[in-house]
């Protein structure tokens, strides 16, 4: 299995445009297994709760793709359902108790800002970077580069695990896997305003001020 696991809510009432099947075609280009990651869906609080539960404890998962809709401050497939930042990070913070997750890319619109990051990459959490979107952002757009980001992270990770010496941290793997996308596509920073956010035993710190 891949370290990266998504977790997906429904995107519409009518129909679903889900990202499974963009990443079984990472999985299958890195691992040569279209199934090589867990996806799981949620529905509201108390499903992101268990799915995120069993991911942090899987023994694989180092990654989480959160696929939904978002706010500024909230996540969640509807208004009704809407999970706060402050009951996400305590979903994080019980569920991570090992550390296992490192990494949080949330694929969610105006989410990624600033003070949300900063506030779900507080020690509680366990986690070490925290990536994103502030502005809204087109779906297709938004998967499509996405996926540049997890192909790069996931080609990082197979090439890591190889390697004797000189073993790249997880906060090393995700800030190239960034630099690389943004190389690629610029516009993922400036049209939507892509940024990823660090806090490993340090000061808190982002790829873009």
């Amino acid at each position: 299995m891949g370290p990266v696991s998504v977790i997906e809510s429904r995107w519409w009432s009518t129909g679903n445009h889900s990202v499974r099947s963009l990443f079984e075609a990472v999985a299958a280009i890195n691992y040569n297994n279209p199934s090589a990651f867990f996806y799981d869906m949620f529905a509201d609080r108390s499903s992101l709760q268990t799915v995120f539960s069993s991911r942090a404890q899987d023994r694989t998962t180092e990654v989480v793709y959160l696929a939904s809709h978002g706010d500024e401050n909230r996540i969640g497939p509807t208004a009704n359902n809407a999970i706060s930042r402050a009951e996400f990070r305590n979903i994080i913070k019980t569920s991570n108790l090992t550390g296992q997750v490192k990494g949080l890319f949330l694929g969610t619109c105006l989410t990624g800002n600033t003070a949300t990051a900063k506030f779900l990459l507080n020690s509680s959490t366990n986690l070490v970077w925290v990536a994103g979107y502030r502005k809204s952002v087109d779906w297709m757009d938004g998967s499509a580069i996405d996926m540049v980001f997890m192909s790069k992270l996931s080609a990082l990770y197979v090439a890591n695990k190889k390697k004797k010496k000189g073993k790249l941290s997880p906060q090393a793997l995700a800030h190239e896997a960034a630099t690389q996308l943004v190389r690629l596509i610029p516009g993922a920073h400036n049209q939507y305003g892509f940024n990823i956010y660090f806090n490993d035993n340090g000061p808190f710190t982002s790829m873009f001020h």
